[in-house]
């Protein structure tokens, strides 16, 4: 019954000719009229057959073997089912097999089904990782002849389709009604998941696999896991080290092209991205999705141990690390260790004494671009970040968060030989130096040696004579803001700090603290 559907139906598409024709010259002999579709046959045909004529007069011959060839119409034959079309009859017969005959063989490790042996095979060499056939100029393998053929064309730069609108040119016909659905803005394939809507059918399989979880390509030197073959190709290029494409204006070089082409912008200042509520631009298109993020609020990523939240998921995976201890960077000169390579690269110049960056009205330069961008908000007097309780207002928005311990009390980090407690980290590692008496800053002038860089600075001042704070009501000048703060309230008559026994009040704290003394009778000095 199959046998007779299959036959039918290839009667019905032999007798649907399609009006589409193409030009075939045919070359016929003056003599017999007899016609042929190559010139090499026609002089066949007029040595064997016409003899006496070819001995006689050969100059005949090759006039009549030189005539004009006469136009004749090849018939087309079109598959009912699907798009495809060919001259040969034998070729739609094979073909109608693929929508009518039943598929026989199955592969063991995925879908795949086809009604031919050879087709199976072809296909397990997929699994076996079989390239038979390679390129006698790179070292691409690959499994069919046809495939090679078509590689081969990488390196002549032969294009021989091109689109009829823009510029764009491609090496295989099937490529080319791929490419003009981008002009018509035809995405046919949609996925019944998502939104997600594309041109071709492959590219929809390819983009299941990211709700479905599948990974079936694998590194076999680390665990990594991907999609596509293209992107293993991409990945084992870290393990080798090859970074083939490189900036002919700088020294920047990487693995993939498109990389290439997007770090091109940064030498020509092109940023094609803009967003539409503020004046950001950008080189890529993903950086501008995350930016639209900060106006949005929306932080899809949430950190499963703490409260934290961001935008993308390589900032979860940094994130995690501070949780595992991970610190994979580290200094070939101190003992320094970092999670990003980012951070190791600033901590290298702290080493060089490299900084790049310097302020356009002072003297301060420093190590990143951020940093320059913090201190420049001190000649603005821009203080974006304030307190919900008290009037403090600060230029970070990490300063606000440690302000912000002093009316929570929260002070997380703590000595291991006292009873100090500090809000920060730093604190905590400048007070340690008290219990091992470490003084790594010593003066060049005198003896004076000192825990901190900020205290070397503000004693060098005592030599220089430099004072350059001074009090806006009297002639009085300081080397300290703290110091200026606590002359300004002899002006106030502000007195904060109070003794709990008597009613005395005080300006410092220091001043608190050695009035104490006299009501417990202690005495410091002997």
């Amino acid at each position: 019954m199959k046998k007779k559907i299959l036959e039918q139906k290839s009667v019905n598409i032999l007798k649907k000719k399609t009006s589409e024709t193409s030009t075939k010259y045919i070359f016929e002999s003056y003599d017999c009229t007899k016609k042929f579709p190559t010139k090499v046959i026609l002089v066949k045909h007029i040595s064997y057959i016409h003899k006496t004529q070819k001995n006689s007069d050969t100059t005949a011959v090759w006039t009549q073997v030189d005539q004009t060839p006469v136009p004749q119409q090849i018939e087309k034959f079109n598959c009912d089912i699907c798009e495809f079309k060919t001259s040969q009859k034998r070729c739609i017969l094979s073909h109608l097999k693929a929508h009518v005959a039943k598929q026989i063989y199955c592969c063991n490790n995925c879908e795949y089904k086809c009604f031919r042996k050879s087709d199976l095979q072809t296909h397990m060499k997929i699994y076996t990782g079989e390239n038979p056939f390679s390129c006698n100029i790179c070292e691409y393998r690959c499994i069919l002849k046809s495939t090679l053929r078509t590689h081969m064309k990488t390196h002549t730069g032969e294009k021989p389709f091109s689109c009829n609108i823009c510029e764009y040119r491609c090496i295989r016909k099937s490529d080319l009604p791929s490419h003009m659905k981008i002009h018509t803005g035809e995405k046919p394939f949609s996925c019944n998941i998502c939104e997600y809507r594309c041109i071709r059918k492959s590219t929809l399989r390819t983009h299941m696999k990211i709700h479905t979880g599948e990974k079936p390509f694998s590194c076999n030197i680390c665990e990594y896991r991907c999609i596509t073959k293209s992107t293993l190709r991409t990945h084992t290029k870290i393990h080798t080290s090859e970074k083939p494409f490189s900036c002919n204006i700088c020294e920047y070089r990487c693995i993939r092209k498109s990389k290439l082409q997007t770090h091109m912008k940064i030498h020509t200042g092109e940023k094609p991205f803009s967003c539409n509520i503020c004046e950001y631009r950008c080189i890529r298109k993903s950086d501008l999705q995350i930016h639209t993020k900060t106006h949005t609020g929306e932080k899809p990523f949430l950190c499963n141990i703490c409260e934290y939240r961001c935008i993308t998921k390589s900032s979860l995976r940094t994130h995690m690390k501070i949780h595992t201890g991970e610190k994979p960077f580290s200094c070939n000169i101190c003992e320094y260790r970092c999670i990003t390579k980012s951070s190791l690269q600033k901590h290298m110049k702290i080493h060089t004494g490299e900084k790049p960056f310097s302020c356009n009205i002072c003297e301060y330069r420093c190590i990143t671009k951020s940093s320059l961008q913090k201190h420049m908000k001190i000649h603005t007097g821009e203080k974006p970040f304030s307190c919900n309780i008290c009037e403090y207002r600060c230029i970070t928005k990490s300063s606000l968060q440690k302000h912000m311990k002093i009316h929570t009390g929260e002070k997380p980090f703590s000595c291991n030989i006292c009873e100090y407690r500090s809000i920060t980290k730093i604190s905590l590692q400048k007070h340690m130096k008290i219990h091992t008496g470490e003084k790594t800053f010593s003066c060049n002038v005198c003896e004076y040696r000192c825990i901190t860089k900020s205290s070397l600075q503000k004693h060098m001042k005592i030599h220089t004579g430099e004072k350059p704070l001074s009090c806006n009501i009297c002639e009085y000048r300081c080397i300290t803001k703290s110091s200026l703060q606590k002359h300004i309230k002899i002006h106030t008559g502000e007195k904060p700090f109070s003794c709990n026994i008597c009613k005395h009040r005080f300006i410092r704290k220091y001043d608190l603290q050695r009035h104490l003394k006299t009501h417990t009778g202690a005495n410091s000095f002997s």
